[in-house]
């Protein structure tokens, strides 16, 4: 797929490369986050892009502030909104046609959605920029739950569970590609041999377990995880159903600020292709990830309070217990589904290995927290 040009507005020229990725500087981002604004405020149009709106919004006299960037979206606050831009394009519209979705649902869990603008794009419409509410004094779950880890608080894991089984519930409606074996095809990016580590990124790793000597442990523990993988899988059997899933839900998907908790990001996993983001999977996939992602923030937790690891992990096996049989009391409420349990635990150790190619690929200063989960739970 060749690179292209689009002159959106004046001399604002926007290349997308090869694989429909594109790179925008600061001034510029913040420069096109303004216009689109405007554009989605007037609902303009154009032979290159449309824009629709879910919800009127006001365009403010205020400044745009750049946020920390993600893998997936440049991100902006604009007063009580969020924009957010596409840093690669994704054809199938994942992520917009489960807010759709979601808001034609009414779901009460995720930050009001207000509208978006698309690139025409091969005869089809891609989103591009969108429009969110802002959620003011947020904070996402790697820096809530490694506080409610040390502090023994599982007030949250009910509310949690409510979300995730309401979550899935909304989802089924979506529409995904069902063709294809979810599980079969993951699996095969299963190999031996890791990608190499991202060196450029291998900067303000000081405050971190030097991502090198995690290796090493990964090293002493792989042959012990290649054997314990095939025995849990061993146990699975094929009674389970797919649908359109979050697809990267761990807990920092959930932002919390004083009264509610928020589901954010359905762009899918990072270290999938845009192919299989877009098939139907089990919900046990969400829900291991989402279990492993308590031990990975026990690990944080130990790190920031400089505790010995893996004193955090009686809390953790009490929270996934609880998460579990809570979600699985709220989901039978909806579509009377049982989730398979054995699924969930291949998935879920499954899982440290996804974790370990994304840090190798994108956050090496967050090896850590996967390997030295893995190395306590065999001990």
């Amino acid at each position: 797929m060749a690179g292209f040009s689009l002159y959106l507005y004046d001399d604002f020229q926007l290349q997308v490369s090869e694989g429909l990725v594109i790179s925008l500087d600061p001034k510029r981002a913040t420069s096109l986050a303004q216009w689109a604004i405007n554009s989605i405020a007037n609902l303009d149009n154009s032979e290159l892009f449309e824009t629709n709106r879910t919800s009127n919004f006001k365009v403010l006299d205020v400044e745009i502030n750049p946020l920390e960037v993600d893998q997936s979206n440049l991100s902006f606050q604009y007063g009580n909104y969020l924009i957010k831009i596409k840093k690669e394009l994704d054809l199938t519209n994942r992520n917009i046609n489960i807010l759709n979705s979601l808001t034609n649902s009414n779901f009460n869990y995720m930050p009001k959605y207000y509208g978006s603008l698309s690139l025409k794009i091969y005869n089809k419409l891609v989103e591009f920029i969108s429009i969110y509410e802002f959620i003011d004094d947020s904070i996402d779950g790697w820096t809530w739950l490694p506080k409610k880890l040390i502090n023994k608080n599982d007030s949250w894991v009910n509310e949690v569970a409510i979300l995730s089984s309401q979550l899935h519930r909304d989802l089924k409606k979506v529409e995904g590609d069902s063709s294809k074996e979810f599980i079969q095809l993951t699996d095969k990016l299963i190999k031996r041999e890791l990608p190499d580590i991202n060196q450029g990124l291998l900067v303000g790793i000081e405050k971190y377990p030097n991502p090198k000597s995690m290796l090493e442990i990964w090293n002493s523990l792989e042959s012990q995880y290649f054997n314990e993988l095939e025995i849990k899988k061993q146990k699975v059997q094929d009674n389970y159903k797919t649908q359109i899933t979050h697809g990267d839900f761990h807990i920092g998907q959930i932002l919390k600020n004083q009264s509610n908790y928020y589901v954010i990001d359905f762009d899918g996993s990072p270290v999938l292709n845009k192919e299989l983001r877009n098939t139907t999977s089990p919900i046990e996939d969400d829900l291991a990830h989402l279990l492993l992602s308590f031990s990975l923030a026990a690990r944080v937790s130990e790190r920031i309070n400089q505790l010995e690891y893996g004193i955090l992990n009686d809390e953790v096996l009490k929270c996934q217990n609880l998460f579990l049989t809570n979600y699985q009391e709220n989901i039978k409420n909806f579509n009377n589904y049982s989730p398979n349990l054995y699924l969930i635990e291949y998935l879920r150790f499954r899982q440290y290995y996804f974790e370990i190619m994304y840090g190798l690929k994108f956050l090496p200063r967050w090896l850590y927290a996967p390997i030295l989960s893995l190395k306590e739970e065999l001990g």
